[in-house]
């Protein structure tokens, strides 16, 4: 067999285990994420067809993609009008969970280093950016989840909109801190703050210019079969505009998409002759996109967990060190509400890390951050933990939660999407 027909077969081969994934977790729960990382793993350190290193020459510029379509996918999930009243706890869960989070990552990693896992060059700046990267749990397998489980909606709304809020949170901090290390990796803090102020006011300025003249493009592209390329291609050069001018192109990134995702928040106060918005032809292509991403993402994780073990090693330690620190980051967002002690079980193992911090695992090496060659190996590790922990933890929490009158997928609701997606789709009183 040729070269090309074994290409074929593979790329074939992914998009088949990621549909029958699809499946398989509708009926049995698993997230369909763990049969892409085991396709992934058996392509590579099992069967050597995938060559590690050629992967991760290539991974940077697949990363910098998957980071646009993430980035877009989430910004566009936050409703400006529903926010307000479906999100205070999960905004609080998310907060919180990330500092927690991201503080416990930072302090194990000097531990490593002090003990010789990571390099003698390794700071609590490097730290920061490692727990700012794993600091918060995943969109693209928390949604799925909470969709096709009988959860109770009030955890499900809440689950969603955390993981909605952390996947750009976790971008826009590690691209931050990236920017830090490569610009002042030994500032203080004062000329810290000063670089991320400057960085993320720029990126602001400029993806909020750009998304408010994206509506006049949507409203001209309206009903458009070309309507997803044009704007796929607009955030290509937006990235690339922000970038070049030295700021944090994912918070322009995401600027832009809340702001084109909220089109006819936007369109109905502007007295807008329709009603602009992204449209379904839009978000019917823009899931198909995140779908193909997020296949062969995934199974480039699988391919790439590879030696060093220590590594590999620490990074199972720090999924496991994040399950347990969720458990009180869970109880503090949660003090004064009416969830029970099984609903906090099942809340304190929706942890899975992905596509987000698989992304940003390869951007520091690739910009030249000194220190950060492992961080690959460590971070993939740990997302494969974390999953795992989800994948196991899920059921068995489920099976304890006191019997839910919950309406079923079938008659909408959380289930299907955050409550603040679904506030944005009534009609406003305008």
């Amino acid at each position: 067999m040729n070269d090309v027909s074994l290409v074929l077969l593979v790329i074939a081969g992914i998009f088949l285990v990621g549909s029958a994934g699809e499946i398989v977790f509708a009926r049995t729960h698993i997230p369909d994420v763990v049969w892409l990382i085991v396709c992934g793993w058996a392509l590579g350190p099992a069967s050597g067809l995938l060559n590690s290193q050629v992967l991760l020459r290539i991974a940077p510029y697949f990363a910098t993609f998957a980071l646009v379509i993430i980035l877009f996918n989430g910004g566009t999930s936050l409703k400006l009008d529903g926010v307000a009243k479906a999100a205070p706890r999960a905004a609080v869960l998310a907060v919180v969970g990330f500092c927690i989070s991201a503080a416990a990552v930072a302090a194990l990693s000097m531990v490593a280093q002090a003990v010789g896992v990571l390099p003698a060059g390794w700071t609590w700046l490097h730290g920061a950016l490692l727990g700012s990267i794993l600091g918060g749990s995943s969109a693209i397998i928390i949604l799925p989840a909470m969709s096709t489980s009988k959860t109770d909606e009030r955890i499900a709304d809440v689950l969603n909109l955390e993981s909605t809020f952390t996947d750009p949170l976790c971008v826009v901090t590690a691209s931050a801190l990236v920017t830090v290390l490569l610009r002042s990796p030994s500032a203080g803090g004062a000329a810290t703050l000063v670089v991320l102020a400057k960085s993320f006011g720029i990126a602001i300025l400029v993806g909020a210019c750009a998304g408010l003249l994206w509506l006049l493009v949507l409203n001209l592209l309206r009903d458009h079969e070309h309507a997803y390329p044009i704007t796929l291609a607009g955030l290509l050069l937006l990235y690339v505009l922000i970038d070049e001018l030295g700021a944090s192109a994912a918070m322009g990134v995401l600027t832009f998409a809340v702001i084109v995702g909220n089109a006819r928040f936007f369109s109905r106060r502007w007295r807008f002759l329709h009603d602009v918005d992204l449209g379904e032809g839009v978000r019917g292509f823009h899931a198909q996109m995140a779908f193909i991403v997020k296949s062969f993402f995934f199974v480039l994780i699988g391919a790439l967990l590879t030696p060093p073990w220590p590594l590999v090693a620490f990074g199972v330690l720090l999924g496991l060190l994040l399950w347990v620190v969720r458990i009180p980051a869970v109880r503090l967002s949660t003090l004064g509400s009416r969830f029970k002690r099984p609903e906090r079980a099942l809340m304190s193992v929706a942890l899975p890390r992905g596509m987000a911090a698989g992304v940003m695992a390869t951007i520091p090496a690739a910009e030249g951050v000194a220190h950060t060659r492992g961080l690959v190996t460590i971070i993939f590790a740990c997302i494969v933990t974390t999953i795992a922990v989800f994948a196991v933890g899920m059921p068995i929490a489920a099976r304890r939660l006191p019997h839910s009158d919950a309406p079923s997928d079938a008659q909408g609701g959380a289930h299907g999407a955050p409550a603040a997606v679904e506030a944005n789709e009534r009609p406003s009183g305008d």
